[in-house]
C-alpha cells in the first residue's frame, strides 16, 4: 500500500473528516430516527473537539512527559540529540527552494538548536520524503534551517524514514556505527509517548525532551469555551497519536 493512500485513509478515519462524513450520512437518513441521532451525535462530537477546554484536557493525557530539567541531563549523559521531522511545506514561494519545514518541525528544530548550544551535543535530524523524488527530504530541510538560520551544525541526516517507526529504526542503524545508544529525543509533547516507544524498541536509551505542549498550564478564559479551528487541528493530531499507539501494540 502506498504512503499517499495510507495518508488518505488516515484523513478519512480520523476527526474531523470522519465526523463530518457521519453527520452527512445521518442527514441522508433523516427520515429514519437513527439518522437523526447519528447526525446530532456527530455534530456534538465535532463541537466538543473544537473546544480548547476539552482538547487541552485530552492533550494532558498524551503529554505525559514533562519539560526537560537540567538535573536530568547531567545524570543521563546523552551522547547525541535526535530530532524527528514533523512535516514540510512543499510550495513556499518566498523561499528559493520552494520548500521548507512546517511549523511543527520548526518548533522542534528551534528547541534542538537551543539544547545543542547549551549541551554541546551533535544533532541527528530524521525525516524522509514521502511526496516524490522532486522534493527534498525533511531531514535536508531541517538541516538547512538549523545551519543557515540557527547557525547550528548538523552531524547526521537520516533521510529515508517515512514514519516514526522508521525514524527509530534508521536512526539506530546510523548511530550504532558511532557506538551511540543514549540520546536526547526531541519531538512535540503529544508525539513523545509513541516516539519513545519506537526508539526504545530500536535499542536506544532515551531522555525525552518534549516541546510545544498543547495542554498548557494557564488559567482558563472565555476563549477556552469557544470553537477554534486550531483546536480542531490539535484534535486530529491527538487522535492520530491514539491510532499510532494502538498500531504499535497490535502490529
Amino acid at each position: 500500500m502506498s504512503i499517499a493512500l495510507i495518508y488518505c485513509i488516515k484523513l478519512l478515519v480520523l476527526p474531523p473528516a470522519s465526523l463530518i462524513i457521519l453527520a452527512l450520512l445521518g442527514l441522508l437518513l433523516h427520515k429514519r430516527k437513527q439518522g437523526f441521532w447519528v447526525a446530532l451525535t456527530s455534530l456534538c462530537l465535532l463541537l466538543m473537539l473544537s473546544l480548547p477546554v476539552v482538547v487541552s484536557q485530552w492533550a494532558r493525557f498524551w503529554e505525559r512527559f514533562p519539560p526537560l530539567e537540567v538535573s536530568q541531563i547531567g545524570l543521563f549523559k546523552a551522547r547525541a540529540i535526535v530530532v524527528i521531522g514533523g512535516g514540510a511545506v512543499l510550495h513556499a514561494d518566498e523561499y528559493r527552494s520552494l520548500q521548507t519545514v512546517n511549523y511543527r518541525t520548526l518548533l522542534r528544530i528551534r528547541y534542538a538548536a537551543k539544547l545543542a548550544r547549551e549541551l554541546d551535543l551533535p544533532i541527528l535530524v530524521s525525516g524522509g520524503n514521502v511526496m516524490g523524488t522532486e522534493y527534498f527530504s525533511e531531514a535536508q530541510l531541517m538541516a538547512d534551517v538549523l545551519e543557515q538560520e540557527f547557525n547550528t551544525p548538523v552531524a547526521w541526516l537520516e533521510s529515508k524514514s517515512r514514519n516514526t517507526a522508521e525514524n527509530a529504526q534508521f536512526t539506530g542503524r546510523m548511530l550504532r556505527e558511532f557506538d551511540i545508544n543514549r540520546i536526547l529525543l526531541i519531538t512535540q509533547a503529544y508525539h513523545m509517548p509513541r516516539a519513545v516507544l519506537e526508539f526504545r524498541k530500536a535499542g536506544f536509551e532515551v531522555l525525552p525532551a518534549p516541546t510545544a505542549f498543547i495542554g498548557g498550564h494557564s488559567e482558563m478564559t472565555v476563549l477556552d469555551f469557544l470553537p477554534s479551528a486550531a483546536t480542531l487541528m490539535n484534535s486530529f493530531l491527538l487522535a492520530h497519536e491514539g491510532l499510532g499507539v494502538l498500531w504499535f501494540y497490535f502490529k
